[in-house]
């Protein structure tokens, strides 16, 4: 069967149908996507008053805008590096299934799989009494959750002066000069992965996000080999914070994750670079000028808008958004109507508020290309709050972390992606899709889909609350009928196949199905398992 089922999922098309205008209301269909694409899993409000914002009942009250207006607003979640507190992954799961700042966490994660830094990379110093990797990250996750919803350049400054990606990808100690004034080769990880993932991309891009191309058909570079270097430059000569203020030319600073890092002039080559589009930075400028300039330049490139928009509707939406979605999106990116650029919270708002987004389904046009594969995270999440499922706060349980070490099995160790293209890159294809993407199924294949298969088994069939997971059963429906229109009504919003209500039905009303209680259990493991389910649509 775990054979079958990951075939389906490799096999599987996207989504469906019509979308419709936004309104003070929602429909249900409607309010269960949107918060398949805002949250970490749509949630029943099970009779609790005054709705909540990341309720079905409550969005369909309100309507999409409003919702939306409303998690923005919503008080932020953060992230605690003190010794004493569970570790981040568990904190991570613990506000994802009870936190109510959901579309904030959903951006945040987004945001920290495309601006990567990995736990695993931050070394522990064994001689001070906090954790380091903790430390450093919790302050990172902490800077991209505040940011979520501000401006992109802000965030780009905010990302690169941060001591964790100063150690993650060498921006800190990365000296111009050694001790006696004589040039040193310079390090050049954060220019060239700043430009490749944090804002351009390979290639030069046309506003819908596709490829420009020379008279060749052949993808024109976004940057040179000699601009990555020149970028290397510009931005050498940032330590690690400290009392004393900067080192000695060719000294640097002990690693601190304390305070932002600071411009050493001594270490930073001052001279003019030529950037991208033929900008030249001032000769003889600081680091922190020179800082400026880059990031300046950088942020007005024409990349920029429909690069990181398409990675964020895939984040959110859909793996495989037409250029016109792309288009309309970097548009507000550009311009969020009030002629700011990088209005991150206008993007969110436009990516999520689209025709191609809203609606009771996708549109009929889009059918064979619409969706994505659920990751693990949003798989395991979903599944907690759409039995409305909670988390125990005693730290000796833990459920958070054990939720994580699932998570881990599934390929999505958080916060610990394993390379700067984060779990998966956005460019994988999807396998026999004849060039969709698909880029969860990066990290799909027989040992983690049996995974997948293993954690609902664990989560259903064993009790879990000894762990501090808790779900609930005692909302469903008991009949066999009641229980499989239950399902595609919440969880499949209304599009459940005749195919796989035939096989639920015919499970649960076989003789050895067992008592009530083993039927809503096999018809959950079922569905939840199904191709209809693992995409998100």
């Amino acid at each position: 069967m775990i054979r079958h089922t990951a075939l389906a999922l490799s096999l599987c098309v996207f989504g469906h149908a019509q979308a419709q205008g936004l309104s003070t209301t929602a429909t249900e269909p409607d309010a269960i996507r949107f918060l398949e694409q805002a949250t970490f899993g749509p949630r029943l409000a099970h009779g609790v008053s005054p709705l909540p914002i990341d309720s079905v009942e409550g969005v369909m009250s309100v309507g999409v805008s409003q919702a939306i207006t409303e998690q923005l607003a919503a008080p932020r979640t953060v992230f605690d590096g003190t010794t004493s507190t569970v570790d981040l992954g568990s904190q991570f799961f613990y506000n994802a299934v009870m936190g109510r700042d959901q579309l904030r966490q959903r951006v945040t994660f987004a945001l920290s799989q495309i601006l990567v830094v990995s736990e695993s990379a931050i070394r522990d110093n064994s001689t001070t009494p906090e954790l380091e990797p903790k430390v450093a990250l919790a302050d990172y996750l902490n800077l991209l959750s505040a940011n979520a919803f501000g401006n992109y350049r802000t965030l780009l400054d905010a990302v690169t002066r941060n001591p964790a990606m100063g150690t993650y990808l060498n921006m800190a100690n990365n000296l111009a000069f050694d001790w006696a004034g004589r040039p040193l080769p310079l390090n050049e990880n954060f220019s060239r992965e700043m430009l490749q993932l944090f804002t351009l991309g390979l290639d030069k891009l046309n506003e819908d996000g596709t490829p420009v191309l020379d008279a060749n058909g052949v993808p024109i570079p976004a940057y040179s080999e000699a601009q990555v270097q020149a970028f290397a430059r510009v931005l050498s000569g940032w330590t690690y914070a400290s009392t004393a203020g900067c080192p000695t030319k060719g000294h640097n600073n002990t690693i601190s994750y304390a305070q932002p890092l600071i411009a050493c002039d001594l270490n930073h080559d001052s001279s003019a670079q030529t950037l991208l589009r033929g900008a030249v930075t001032t000769a003889g400028a600081s680091a922190t000028v020179h800082l400026q300039e880059a990031l300046d330049n950088v942020f007005a490139d024409l990349n920029l808008p429909p690069f990181i928009s398409k990675q964020l509707i895939q984040h959110l939406v859909t793996s495989n958004p037409s250029p016109e979605y792309v288009r309309r999106v970097a548009a507000v990116f550009k311009d969020n109507g009030s002629g700011v650029r990088g209005d991150l919270g206008a993007v969110v708002r436009a990516i999520l508020e689209d025709p191609e987004a809203r609606g009771d389904k996708a549109p009929a046009q889009l059918e064979a290309t619409y969706g994505r594969l659920r990751p693990p995270v949003l798989f395991i999440t979903s599944l907690i709050r759409g039995l409305n499922g909670t988390l125990d706060t005693t730290a000796s349980k833990n459920p958070g972390g054990r939720l994580n070490t699932y998570s881990r099995t599934l390929g999505q160790d958080v916060p610990r992606p394993p390379s700067v293209f984060s779990y998966y890159s956005p460019h994988t294809p999807a396998p026999g899709g004849n060039g969709l993407l698909g880029p969860e199924f990066g990290i799909l294949d027989s040992a983690t889909a049996t995974a997948r298969a293993n954690f609902v088994y664990d989560l259903i069939y064993n009790n879990l609350s000894s762990a501090g997971i808790v779900i609930d059963f005692t909302s469903l429906p008991v009949n066999p009928d009641g229980l499989v229109a239950w399902l595609g009504r919440y969880w499949i919003h209304g599009e459940m196949s005749s195919e796989l209500s035939t096989a639920l039905l015919q499970a649960m009303n076989d003789p050895r199905a067992g008592g009530n209680t083993r039927k809503q259990q096999l018809a959950i493991y079922l569905t939840s398992l199904s191709p209809e389910f693992q995409i998100q649509r």
